[in-house]
């Protein structure tokens, strides 16, 4: 049986980079440099009170939206050998996270043709301490978290099952005076079926263009000018085709959640300062 730090009698944890640095006295300066060209996201969310340990001061350089070269100084942190040392394990990821999506969301809000709203509903599917540095770099790209900014009432597919299908669910969504309905669909029945009851909006949740096209020719043949949303794994080259689909609004979550991080770095900088 392993032992763990818990545990009764178990050894105590060594912190090596602590003891390796004890001897390093006096007050000493670091900056997060970014490695890479990027965009600044994430600045609000530094927080130094958040690490295990004291993490020095840090002076943001840069404020959100900033459009950088490789080599720019993004945060400056002053403190102790070990305070540095702990602030580099916990400010580098919100920015390189946050700067992550800001850039993969701003490419794909460019690639977006005139008019066509584009929103990352897929924050849900990260861990919750992941989703203010997802929404930091989503607003400096310009998109939005939500299908719609106002107030509306979305009714995903399970909650559409647990009221007894599409109808029931919009009437039901109509009913809490919220703001317009907006309903998932797999289908031209549940699209046709969903504006019938009244709905907003019909979000075509399937990834499959044939289905949005007949999803909207079919809610016009009737008579409907409810909105139609797009979503399931759609990514930059994919808008156009949505946009001729019917499409005014477009979910691109998995594009968004899968960006790659800013590549940042930190670098304590001699000689020491004092």
């Amino acid at each position: 049986m392993t032992a763990h730090a818990g545990d009764a009698g178990a050894a105590p944890v060594r912190r090596i980079t602590q003891e390796l640095l004890a001897g390093a006295t006096g007050i000493r300066r670091g900056v997060v440099l970014a490695a890479e060209p990027g965009t600044v996201a994430g600045i609000g969310l530094l927080d130094p009170s958040l690490a295990p340990d004291p993490a020095g001061a840090w002076v943001a350089l840069r404020r959100d939206g900033d459009a950088v070269e490789a080599g720019t100084a993004l945060v400056e942190v002053t403190g102790t050998a070990w305070e540095l040392a702990v602030a580099e394990d916990h400010v580098l990821g919100v920015l390189g996270f946050a700067g992550g999506v800001a850039r993969t969301a701003l490419s794909i809000r460019h690639a977006a043709p005139d008019g066509m709203r584009v929103v990352c509903g897929g924050w849900k599917k990260l861990p919750a301490a992941l989703k203010p540095a997802l929404r930091a770099g989503l607003d400096v790209a310009g998109i939005g978290h939500r299908l719609l900014d106002d107030e509306f009432v979305y009714v995903d597919k399970n909650v559409v099952t647990q009221l007894g299908g599409v109808s029931a669910a919009v009437a039901v969504g109509r009913r809490l005076g919220h703001g317009p309905v907006a309903v998932q669909v797999m289908d031209v029945d549940d699209a046709l079926r969903a504006a019938e009851a009244g709905c907003g909006i019909v979000m075509v949740d399937t990834g499959d263009l044939d289905t949005l096209h007949a999803v909207v020719r079919h809610l016009r043949s009737a008579g409907s000018d409810v909105a139609v949303a797009f979503a399931g794994g759609v990514g930059p080259g994919d808008l156009d085709a949505v946009a001729a689909a019917g499409a005014s609004i477009v979910d691109v979550g998995r594009a968004v959640l899968d960006a790659d991080l800013w590549d940042l770095r930190f670098v304590v900088e001699p000689p020491a300062i004092g």
